[in-house]
């Protein structure tokens, strides 16, 4: 193994919400004895098995967020009522965080909701917010929806997402009516309505 970089791998952390995982410090050179040393001295916090927290940084107002982003091994996207509060689009106040992972995504050691998307998420429902992986305003209205979210917080997400010009009225409803997108058969309705209401 290469010579351990642990400014480098610091710098990692930090951009992460101070969060790395095991991957993180091999390819960085520091590898499990050099982990577990940082542990016994107070660098490191391990938070789940693979995962671990930089002593030093500053408590990120996503917090929640990153862990569950590196929990996935970068794997999972921010979605649902989880990436309407981060956008800040509506009132609802998840009470875990939810994820958006691939069919073959296994781990379970966490206490966050996730959602196995049958095939890989396409660029257009992605997007990068606050540093963070996470569905676009419209596809996270429309997994909220299909979800079973609150039809007024849907309302209310919906006209703040299109006066702030994250989506429009087009974008969403294009995304509830793809033939193949399993929660349509509840999302749809529920944006029909409420498109309907603002257009009237």
């Amino acid at each position: 193994m290469a010579a351990p970089r642990y400014t480098d791998l610091e710098k990692l952390a930090l951009a992460h919400g101070g969060y790395f995982d095991r991957a993180d410090a091999q390819a960085h050179g520091v590898g499990d004895v050099a982990l577990r040393r940082g542990l016994a001295k107070g660098r490191y916090e391990r938070i789940y098995p693979g995962v671990y927290r930089l002593a030093i940084a500053p408590t990120s107002p996503h917090d929640e967020l990153f862990l569950a982003w590196v929990w996935s091994n970068y794997r999972a996207v921010i979605s649902h009522e989880s990436a309407l509060a981060l956008y800040g689009l509506s009132d609802l106040l998840p009470s875990h965080v939810h994820l958006s992972v691939p069919l073959d995504f296994r781990r379970a050691s966490g206490p966050f909701r996730t959602h196995r998307v049958r095939e890989p998420l396409p660029d257009r429902d992605r997007a990068v917010y606050e540093g963070l992986p996470v569905t676009t305003a419209a596809r996270s209205i429309v997994d909220a929806a299909a979800e079973g979210a609150d039809p007024e917080q849907i309302d209310k997400a919906i006209a703040q997402s299109i006066s702030r010009g994250l989506a429009t009225s087009e974008q969403i409803l294009a995304t509830a009516r793809r033939p193949h997108y399993l929660g349509r058969r509840v999302a749809l309705p529920v944006v029909e309505r409420v498109l309907d209401r603002a257009a009237a």
